[in-house]
């Protein structure tokens, strides 16, 4: 709490307030706003009927590793060298923990993933795949989770620039989903190439743009509102 309450680049402080607000200040308008952003990134974005159907929010939920990627885990674990993967793959219990969703947005027709960013960048790798990305474990966790509608995966960020591993992984799977297809194997390659064309990258400051100003005697909301703007820029 301590970390969240007085830390700079707290994104959990970021995203709570800034989700709290938007749909206390701007309950009608925040999702249209958030989807023009996700369009303005990915002119491509196509979305099926009923996507205007105001969302439930929910932040940080924990969703286990999804089933078909425990096999092929433990298959490859087993097929490796290493004597300590091999080892862990005859113990119980998951080989990959719950990931922690920040941002996980959902109607009857959309089920979208965010993945948070201040200044921090993606995790590369879990303990046991160097190969698996923040990016693609939260896709691999998204179509377990989907269940029906259409699964997007968008990262709300403070810089999109090109040093960031985010915005050129992002940008390479939407570029070729043949990359996001042969990090996931497990998976149909169909569902991958679509998830690949509905990628983007939204900025905080652009997404707190659909908050009006407080109104004036709320000194609470308006020293949040003021230090949103100042953590996000």
């Amino acid at each position: 709490m301590r970390r969240i309450l007085h830390s700079p680049n707290s994104e959990d402080w970021v995203t709570w307030n800034a989700f709290a607000m938007v749909q206390k200040l701007a309950p009608e308008t925040w999702w249209e706003h958030l989807i023009d952003l996700a369009r303005r990134d990915n002119p491509n974005l196509m979305l099926p009927y009923g996507w205007a159907q105001i969302p439930k929010v929910s932040l940080w939920r924990c969703v286990p590793a999804p089933r078909e990627y425990e096999t092929s885990s433990r298959a490859r674990l087993r097929a490796s060298a290493i004597a300590e993967w091999i080892d862990r793959a005859e113990k119980p219990g998951p080989v990959e923990g719950d990931s922690e969703i920040d941002i996980s947005i959902h109607n009857d027709a959309v089920t979208v993933f965010i993945e948070a960013k201040l200044g921090s960048d993606i995790s590369a790798r879990t303990t046991y795949d160097p190969d698996r990305n923040q990016i693609v474990r939260n896709i691999d966790c998204l179509l377990d989770d989907a269940r029906g509608t259409v699964p997007l995966f968008w990262m709300l960020v403070r810089d999109s620039g090109q040093g960031r591993a985010y915005t050129q992984l992002m940008h390479l799977y939407r570029r070729d989903p043949a990359k996001l297809v042969e990090a996931l194997p497990h998976r149909d390659p169909s569902a991958l190439r679509g998830i690949s064309q509905r990628l983007s990258i939204v900025l905080w400051k652009d997404f707190v743009q659909a908050l009006p100003k407080p109104s004036i005697g709320d000194e609470t909301i308006a020293a949040i509102y003021r230090e949103l703007h100042t953590r996000i820029q």
